[in-house]
C-alpha cells in the first residue's frame, strides 16, 4: 500500500479517462444510493480522485475522506473548493484516526484487494469499526475469483485504447501473473501514450488479493462485524443469481 508503488503520477494522470470507460456506472450508482439513504456521516475509504465522493458531495451529503495516496488525494483536492479540503485525509486504511463516527463507511472498487497480509486485514477492519456509530454500516466490494484467471493468469493484452485528446492516444496494457498459493494476482499495468513531446511508455506493478466467500465471513466475525448482506452484483442480485462481485454490507456484533 506505498503511495508511490501503486499510484504513479501516470496512473493518477490517466486514472478517470481510463476508469470513467472501463467501469460500469451501476457499481457507482449503488454506493451514491446507499449514501443517500444514510442521512448521517459518511466515510469513503481511499477516495481515489473522486468518482464517488465527488457526486456525493455535490448532492449534499455530509462525506468525508481517506486515502494513503498523496498524488490521488492532491488530484481530488483540484476538482474542490479550498474550503472543503477538510473532508479529505491522508490516513491509512489500517490504523486510521479521525474524531468522528460515521453511519456509513465504504470501501468501494475493491479497495480491500490491496491489503495482502491477514493482519493488515484485521486492523482495517478493527479501525473501521472503531468508526462506525452503534447502528452504522461497513459496505465494500471484491471480486469473485475465476478460477481460470486465478490459476493461470494472462498474457499482456490491450485493454484500453482511445484518443483522449485530438491527436493523443493512450493505450493501457494489462498482465496478471497468478500465486494461487498466497492468493495473490500480480498485476501490471502498462501505459503508452502520445504526447506532444512524442511516444512515452510507464508501468505500475502491485500485488492484489482476492477472496472467497466464507473467508470473508471468517474475517469479519474476528473483527466482530456480522455480515448482514451479501450480493452477487451492484443491481442487488443474489449471489446464485450473479457471481462477479462480492457486495458485502456489515454492522457491529
Amino acid at each position: 500500500m506505498k503511495d508511490t508503488f501503486i499510484y504513479s503520477e501516470t496512473m493518477v494522470r490517466f486514472y478517470d479517462i481510463v476508469y470513467d470507460h472501463m467501469l460500469e456506472k451501476q457499481s457507482r450508482d449503488y454506493y451514491l444510493e446507499r449514501i443517500a439513504e444514510c442521512g448521517g456521516p459518511v466515510l469513503e475509504i481511499g477516495t481515489g480522485t473522486g468518482r464517488i465522493f465527488l457526486r456525493a458531495l455535490s448532492g449534499g451529503a455530509d462525506i468525508y475522506g481517506i486515502d494513503i495516496s498523496t498524488n490521488m488525494l492532491n488530484n481530488l483536492k483540484s476538482k474542490m473548493l479550498e474550503n472543503q479540503h477538510y473532508r479529505l485525509h491522508y490516513q491509512d486504511v489500517r490504523n486510521f484516526k479521525l474524531d468522528k463516527k460515521f453511519e456509513l463507511i465504504i470501501a468501494p472498487f475493491r479497495m480491500f484487494s490491496h491489503l495482502i497480509a491477514v493482519d493488515d486485514q484485521l486492523d482495517a477492519l478493527n479501525s473501521i469499526r472503531e468508526h462506525l456509530t452503534d447502528d452504522g454500516k461497513f459496505i465494500f466490494d471484491v471480486f469473485v475469483p475465476k478460477l481460470e484467471l486465478i490459476s493461470e493468469g494472462t498474457r499482456e493484452q490491450l485493454i484500453y485504447d482511445v484518443q483522449y485528446e485530438p491527436g493523443k492516444s493512450l493505450k493501457r496494457y494489462d498482465t496478471v501473473k497468478p500465486d494461487y498459493i498466497h492468493q495473490i494476482q500480480h498485476i501490471t499495468f502498462k501505459f503508452v501514450w502520445n504526447d506532444i513531446d512524442g511516444q512515452h511508455e510507464d508501468s505500475a506493478n502491485f500485488p492484489f488479493r482476492y477472496f472467497f466467500r466464507y473467508e470473508l465471513e471468517h474475517l469479519m466475525t474476528r473483527a466482530k462485524l456480522r455480515i448482514e448482506q451479501i450480493f452477487g452484483d451492484f443491481y442487488s442480485h443474489s449471489l446464485e443469481e450473479a457471481k462477479k462481485e462480492f457486495v458485502v454490507t456489515c454492522r457491529k456484533n
